[in-house]
Parts: C-alpha cells; sequence; structure tokens
C-alpha cells in the first residue's frame, strides 16, 4: 500500500517574506491529531546554497498529501483539471501565507505538481512520493528483493528489502550492482579506504565562488558556461541539427560537462559527428542557431553559450590525447 499522493509547489519569493532564523527545511503541521493536507513539508534550499537565485530571492518546494482524485480523464476533463490545479496551488499558498506571512504576493514564479504530474516524469504509482506505506504487512521482507523470478531482472530502490531513505536506497543499488557483477563473474564492489573520494562537501552557504572551486581554471569556466543550460524537456536549441536521425544532443553534451564528465560529453558530439561525417565535422560545427533557439535566449536574451563550449570542449579533449 503506498503512501498517499503528493502534490507539489515550486515557487521563486521575495527574500523578505522569509525570517532570517528559516531554517532550510521545516515541517508544517496544520492538524496535531490527525494527518491532512494541511501538514506540509517546506524546503527552501537556497537558504544553504546562494547559486539557487538572486540575492534578493528565496527558491522554495512545498510538498504535501493530497486527498483529490486526480485520475488521468479524457481530453474533455483537461479544462477542469488545469481549473483544480489553481485551487490546490492557491491551497498551498494559503498554507504557506499562515507560516510566512505576504508570502502570496511576495511570489514572484510559481508552478504546481500533481500527482499526475509526479507519476508521468517519475513512474511513481498514483504520484505517492514515498513509496510504500511503512505498516504491518508492509514490512521488509514482504517487498521486492535484488533476484527476481526473471533471470535478467534486479531490483533497486526504496520499494524494496532495503527500505526508504537515501541511505538504504544507496545500499540497494549497490546491492544491485554487486548481483549484476556476481551473476557476470566479476569482482563485486567493496569499500576501498584507499580510494580516491568523489564527493566534496562545500561549507554553507554555497556561493558561486566554490563551485568547481577545484578544478583546473580553464576546465571551471566550462563547466560554468555549461550548467546555465536548463535540461529543457524539449530542447528547442537542438531543432534543425538532424543527421541522419540523429540530433546533436546539446542537452546531454551541457550536462555532461556541467559535472566535469568531459570524456562522456566528446562521446556525445563524436556520435553525432560521426552520423554526420559526410557534411560537416566536429570543428566546424556552426551553432549560431541553436543559441537563438535556447530558452534562456527567449527570457533573457542571454543564451547559454553552446558555441563556446562546444569548441572549448574539442580543444580540452584534443590537449588531453
Amino acid at each position: 500500500m503506498p503512501t498517499y499522493p503528493s502534490v507539489v509547489l515550486y515557487a521563486q519569493v521575495n527574500k523578505v517574506v522569509i525570517p532570517g532564523d528559516t531554517l532550510p527545511v521545516e515541517m508544517l503541521v496544520g492538524n496535531p491529531d490527525r494527518l491532512d493536507e494541511s501538514e506540509v513539508t517546506v524546503y527552501i534550499s537556497s537558504i544553504d546554497d546562494h547559486t539557487l537565485c538572486d540575492d534578493s530571492s528565496h527558491v522554495v518546494l512545498a510538498i504535501g498529501p493530497s486527498f483529490e482524485t486526480w485520475q488521468q480523464g479524457d481530453g474533455s476533463g483537461c479544462l477542469d483539471y488545469l481549473e483544480r490545479k489553481e485551487l490546490e496551488k492557491a491551497r498551498l499558498i494559503g498554507v504557506l501565507e499562515k507560516r510566512f506571512p505576504g508570502f502570496g504576493e511576495a511570489i514572484r514564479y510559481a508552478e504546481l505538481a500533481t500527482p499526475r504530474t509526479i507519476e508521468r516524469y517519475t513512474n511513481k504509482n498514483g504520484g505517492a512520493v514515498a513509496g510504500p506505506k511503512q505498516m504491518l504487512g508492509q514490512h521488509m521482507f514482504k517487498r521486492l528483493h535484488t533476484r527476481t523470478e526473471w533471470d535478467n531482472l534486479f531490483c533497486c530502490g526504496e520499494s524494496t528489502v532495503m527500505g526508504t531513505g537515501t541511505p538504504t536506497v544507496t545500499t540497494s543499488g549497490i546491492s544491485a550492482a554487486n548481483a549484476v557483477l556476481k551473476k557476470r563473474g566479476q569482482r563485486p564492489y567493496v569499500y576501498q579506504p584507499e580510494r580516491k573520494n568523489m564527493v566534496r562537501i562545500l561549507d554553507k552557504p554555497v556561493t558561486a565562488e566554490k563551485l568547481y572551486a577545484d578544478v583546473p581554471a580553464e576546465t571551471r569556466s566550462l563547466m560554468q558556461k555549461a550548467s546555465r543550460c536548463q535540461l529543457c524537456e524539449h530542447p528547442y536549441c537542438s531543432i534543425g541539427m538532424e543527421a541522419q536521425g540523429q540530433d546533436l544532443d546539446i542537452r546531454g553534451i551541457m550536462r555532461r560537462v556541467a559535472v566535469g564528465n568531459l570524456v562522456g560529453a566528446g562521446k556525445r558530439l563524436a556520435a553525432y559527428c560521426q552520423e554526420h561525417r559526410l557534411q560537416i565535422d566536429c570543428e566546424s560545427l556552426e551553432l549560431s542557431q541553436c543559441e537563438c533557439q535556447c530558452i534562456l535566449n527567449t527570457r533573457t536574451g542571454q543564451p547559454v553559450e553552446i558555441q563556446a563550449v562546444i569548441d572549448q570542449l574539442q580543444a580540452l579533449l584534443r590537449q588531453n590525447q
């Protein structure tokens, strides 16, 4: 049995409406006697991470249960669905208004994700975020195990025997990977104290100067440019850059560059150029049209520097060959 479906409000608000002593994560309990829709968890990540928005605002994510029915209807119900989204958005804003007076008037932008949204993008049944309910009959050994009745199907995640939460889900992923390695006769992953630690803990608040601080200057510049990419679901920047059925994966390249995976980004670029080899090569890519079509260009007039990222990426890869 899953938890209740959830609704999520994403908002950017004027900084003045959030008191200085507010915690990055707060749980608002409207009714201490029972669970209802006023029990909302609020995440204000910009309190600790100043790179998420400008100095005069905060980003707010509020998530709570929904007792409404959000099942997919036919086309005639589309308008009703949109109207219900607006009502739900207003309700959540009202809940936040009680904790942060003036919240509604301070909103610069707000968008609501319904359980249908959550199910569409995360495949969570019914939009239930937290996985199986913690209750009798749903205890660990009755959940999915790593190995299944199908020889080549392995399970991991919060719905498995490992349980819910970041540490247990991580362990579940490692267990599934080791099961695959064992099946293939390869060595499993084990903790190695001497292995290089790839995680760097930043002191809060995180500022732009701290991002990529341990990366060489040239690579840092490249990563900063790529990190502006909005990773659009439908990237307009790639329209018109099709080669024999394969689009130039600008979003995928930017995502890889932004986290320092230059080799992976280079492979995505090379795959496109190989398909298009009769007409162009990587070094002669003309991407000005892509920048014109970038969503940031239409919003702010400052597109992602796609051409510069691609050119700089190729230069760095050639240096490292």
